[in-house]
């Protein structure tokens, strides 16, 4: 006959034993492996600027039928008090020198220069309008800068001048950010940008 040994003579369980400190440890190591994962990303990011992301192609843009790509960019102020000669090395008619200035003595505008180039070297020849004045500049790999007049926030239209055959104008702009590619306009595509002035 086998004997039970006495309740009171086995060992009682250790509060803090070995299973009751196991939900603090997989707590605790969860947390090192969202901190690592965090610290990974952050560290990818740093070397790898997230991407640009894809324009989107609206028929509302400009009315119905229009197709018009959309980007938001960033472009530099020339200060107000620089405006007159910037305006006079432009290459602009003196009557919309004179209208840009007025402009912006009322505030109602802001002088942004936008340098423009040939992303993809396809050539081409763009025109691009913004606060009622229109410029045709042709597409070189070497940046032209255009004047802008823009209110705070702004639109600038880019298009194409002539049909630019089935491989688009590929234009590229120099923003507060560097070098920057814009989207390829095709034929009857115009791209709008939103413009930031900084």
């Amino acid at each position: 006959m086998r004997q039970t040994p006495d309740p009171e003579a086995r060992a009682a369980p250790d509060e803090a034993g070995p299973g009751k400190g196991r939900p603090l440890w997989y707590g605790l190591a969860a947390g090192m492996i969202v901190v690592a994962g965090f610290s990974a990303r952050m560290a990818t990011q740093s070397e790898h600027p997230a991407p640009v992301p894809a324009p989107i192609v609206s028929d509302a843009a400009h009315g119905a039928g229009a197709n018009a790509l959309t980007s938001t960019q960033q472009f530099a102020m020339i200060a107000p008090d620089n405006a007159p000669r910037a305006l006079q090395q432009s290459g602009l008619p003196p009557d919309q020198q004179a209208r840009i200035l007025a402009g912006i003595r009322k505030r109602e505008y802001r002088l942004v220069q936008m340098p423009i180039y040939d992303e993809a070297g396809t050539g081409g020849v763009v025109s691009v309008s913004s606060g009622g004045i229109t410029q045709t500049v042709p597409l070189s790999p070497r940046p032209r800068t255009v004047l802008l007049p823009i209110r705070i926030s702004g639109e600038v239209d880019i298009a194409p001048v002539s049909d630019p055959g089935p491989a688009g104008v590929a234009p590229g702009a120099i923003t507060v950010l560097g070098p920057t590619p814009l989207p390829v306009i095709h034929r009857d595509q115009m791209l709008v940008l939103d413009v930031i002035v900084q």
